[in-house]
């Protein structure tokens, strides 16, 4: 049977600290945010951040962060986010451990993914009281080695619970592509010997293969939406939401947008999106980033479409095919990412 208390922010606290004091430390454990912590603990990404020194939200597993409590007893975690410059719903979602689709639906007054503006508020949960009321939950239990996910639980903190770790519980259930994102009802198997392991690791593999034949379908896709802007004007500064003219960036952003696929809205945020990839590398639907000006900066990027070729906005042709082997874009050239997982 479960039993609820009700416990104010400043007994919580203590609690965690494990002795009567006005701040804890917490252990960063893996798939945790920073915005997770604050929630759990009461308190705000920015008194975190201020708290610790932190100059970003980046964190890493084993940090230790110094968590001061609120000055107001009674005050709990904010269910919304105010957008700051610079912020994207994609970097939002990574930063709240949570998706994008799950953003959309609890702000149905985003019509556009891609463009939300900084000062916006967003609803990032939804469905909880504005009580400190806490469940106290018994002992976890799993029924047939699996383990039905609870309001709360987090994949890191389940392997906790289970004597095991986050990557044999990946092992164990290849249906999970996320392990930042579990949803509460989920069954999740916990336990397993040798031959189930195998098994799923041969599923990994197979899904793996599944992933690369959709990445390679989805590179086609991203092309095929490039090519019907051939012979679009350029306009630099050009708003995204425009498709009778772009700049290098806003081409892109628009492409990859319709794609689903959500865009920084400048090249050299984008060079910071995905993973980076050697020039020997590139596969069609890369992104390839310039140095016009031979000035140490990144200030154009273009979509690889195969065979040395690239679909980009140039300032004198308009969206037109590049060759990235001619003398002036071979000499221009910085790096490459790719963000089609």
């Amino acid at each position: 049977m479960k039993k609820t208390f009700v416990l104010t922010s400043t007994l919580i606290g203590s609690l965690l600290a494990g002795h009567a004091a006005s701040a804890a430390s917490y252990t960063v454990q893996k798939g945790d945010t920073l915005w997770g912590i604050a929630r759990q603990s009461g308190t705000t990404v920015a008194a975190l951040k201020q708290e610790n020194g932190l100059s970003s939200d980046l964190i890493f597993p084993g940090q230790v962060l110094r968590v001061n409590e609120q000055d107001e007893p009674n005050q709990t975690p904010s269910n919304t986010y105010t957008v700051e410059p610079g912020d994207t719903l994609s970097g939002i979602a990574r930063k709240l451990g949570t998706t994008v689709d799950a953003l959309l639906k609890l702000n149905p007054s985003i019509a556009n993914p891609d463009f939300i503006r900084a000062g916006q508020t967003l609803q990032v949960a939804g469905g909880q009281g504005s009580s400190n009321t806490y469940n106290v939950k018994p002992t976890a239990a799993a029924v047939n080695g699996q383990y039905i996910v609870q309001k709360g639980d987090t994949l890191s903190g389940i392997a906790k619970k289970f004597q095991t770790s986050v990557d044999r519980l990946l092992a164990l259930n290849p249906q999970i592509t996320n392990p930042n994102n579990i949803r509460i009802g989920q069954a999740i198997k916990v336990a397993g010997g040798v031959a189930d392991v195998q098994e799923a690791k041969q599923q990994i593999s197979a899904a793996n293969s599944a992933d690369a034949e959709s990445s390679a379908s989805l590179a086609d896709r991203i092309i095929d939406i490039a090519e019907k802007y051939l012979g679009a004007r350029y306009l630099y500064g050009a708003s995204p939401s425009r498709t009778d003219v772009f700049d290098c960036s806003s081409f892109t952003m628009r492409v990859f947008s319709e794609a689903g696929i959500s865009l920084p809205r400048t090249s050299i945020a984008q060079a910071q999106a995905g993973r980076t990839v050697s020039f020997s590398q590139l596969q069609k639907g890369d992104l390839v980033f310039f140095d016009t000006d031979s000035n140490g900066t990144i200030n154009h990027v273009g979509i690889y479409a195969g065979n040395g070729q690239m679909i980009n906005a140039t300032v004198s042709l308009g969206v037109t095919y590049s060759s990235l082997t001619s003398s002036y874009w071979k000499t221009r050239y910085v790096k490459a990412v790719r963000v089609i997982n």
